[in-house]
């Protein structure tokens, strides 16, 4: 493995986010920030900030930039006031989107490439910006609730709470009737709904599982969970487990509303025999399901210290309605760790021979006082090259970091990143991406 190989690919990723301000060679924009329409066709993608307070806020800044054959820059389109970038051109194209990123209250450029894609395929982006929250524009309390009339309460329960105005959950293990959740809201804002998932804390793993949503609260008195409702399940199993496994086998169990996480459940097990053949299907509009394997491990090169990462899975998103028996067979562990090997040995990479659709590359760099200097994704078909990047050119798009940050600066630490994603029910790259459909994935992740 060439380690050195890393500044190299680093200072790629420092080349495409390098834009220059106010060139000529700029493609005329709208007053709305879209080109001037081609066709009937338009894509809206959306770009957000998500305060740790919970207030959801435009990306203004946000752009998408369409390459010709060439490279070079076809078209720009800009967001509008609502965070909204509306993308006019139907067709397949290569397409890099810049958005700026908050590191606490440092900015810094997220750009994101995907390659011979329609624009259907772009990602929404909602970046947490946790700057972007004080005490004065931010208020929290404590609810306390009591679960007592939950029948897996007794003698003693497990509680994942979750608030539209929070990105994580929060366990309470082990709880008697009584526990409490914290909620905040913007300043003149309204109080979240808060999620429960309640489960036995005496079954390991669970196999019972209550849901209820407080929304009518008060903080001066205690809310008694009179509303929980028994949760559905299927029958499921894990295949392709990687039984010479050092670590756990993970599941990951989401209910997701409007793309938020409002129920929640963390199963770990050391053997597939372990776990429950059945997986609870959430009443939420959307159930996301992930079983995965993790190792770790690290080495030493020209005296820096890499960890390694690698996580084999499978996941999918599910519809309430969902009722058929669930099978995740799981990327193999021994194959992928064998050909992420590969990636350092030039610029080109292949990963069709584990199945993948597609590949994305991740390049995030620190400078010496621990602030983001950059975060960089290319998103391409199995096969795929870095060289793409010597090619593409942003020159004359006006992006608001342009002007502020020194991308020629050598990363004192951060992290690569290789994902390959394989959608169980086609083998066409296009139809791979942006899909719920099982797919088994592989990820490795070098920090250094």
């Amino acid at each position: 493995m060439k380690y050195n190989k890393q500044l190299l690919i680093t200072g790629l990723a420092a080349a495409i986010a390098g834009c220059g301000g106010g060139s000529s060679s700029q493609p005329p924009i709208n007053d709305n920030g879209s080109t001037p329409p081609t066709s009937n066709y338009e894509h809206v993608v959306s770009a957000s900030y998500f305060s740790s307070c919970g207030e959801i806020i435009p990306q203004t800044e946000a752009l998408v930039v369409r390459h010709d054959n060439s490279g070079a820059v076809a078209a720009v389109y800009k967001a509008d006031n609502d965070g909204n970038i509306a993308i006019d051109y139907a067709d397949v194209a290569t397409y890099t989107m810049l958005s700026v990123g908050y590191w606490g209250e440092t900015a810094y450029p997220r750009v994101h490439t995907y390659v011979d894609i329609t624009a259907d395929k772009i990602k929404d982006t909602r970046i947490i910006a946790e700057g972007f929250a004080n005490e004065d524009s931010c208020e929290c309390n404590n609810v306390t609730f009591d679960i007592s009339q939950v029948p897996v309460a007794s003698p003693m329960a497990s509680v994942v709470v979750s608030t539209t105005t929070s990105s994580n959950i929060f366990d309470v293990n082990d709880t008697d009737w009584l526990a409490e959740a914290n909620v905040c809201r913007p300043i003149g804002g309204e109080w979240p709904d808060i999620a429960l998932t309640l489960t036995s804390a005496q079954e390991e793993p669970a196999e019972t599982y209550y849901t209820a949503v407080l929304s009518d609260y008060s903080f001066d008195e205690t809310y008694v969970v009179s509303n929980a409702e028994l949760v559905r399940k299927v029958p499921f199993s894990v295949l392709n487990n990687n039984v010479n496994s050092n670590s756990s086998l993970r599941v990951s169990l989401r209910g997701l509303k409007d793309g938020w996480m409002h129920y929640a459940d963390n199963v770990r097990a050391w053997d597939v025999a372990e776990l429950s053949p059945s997986v609870p299907i959430f009443d939420t509009p959307e159930t996301y399901i992930n079983a995965y394997n993790f190792e770790f491990d690290s080495f030493s090169s020209e005296g820096t210290d890499v960890q390694v990462s690698i996580y084999t899975g499978a996941e999918v998103t599910l519809p309430s309605t969902h009722t058929e028996s669930l099978d995740l067979s799981l990327m193999s562990y021994d194959l992928f760790s064998q050909q992420v090997l590969t990636f350092f040995d030039d610029e080109s990479y292949n990963l069709s021979s584990v199945g993948a659709d597609s590949v994305t590359v991740t390049l995030s760099g620190n400078d010496s006082f621990d602030d983001r200097l950059y975060f960089f994704q290319l998103t391409t078909p199995s096969q795929g090259s870095l060289a793409i990047l010597d090619n593409l050119d942003i020159e004359g798009v006006d992006f608001p970091l342009s002007a502020n940050f020194n991308f020629d600066e050598e990363p004192a630490s951060g992290y690569i990143g290789l994902e390959a994603y394989d959608v169980q029910s086609t083998n066409d790259y296009l139809e791979s991406l942006k899909n719920d459909d099982v797919t088994a994935y592989g990820m490795v992740y070098f920090d250094f």
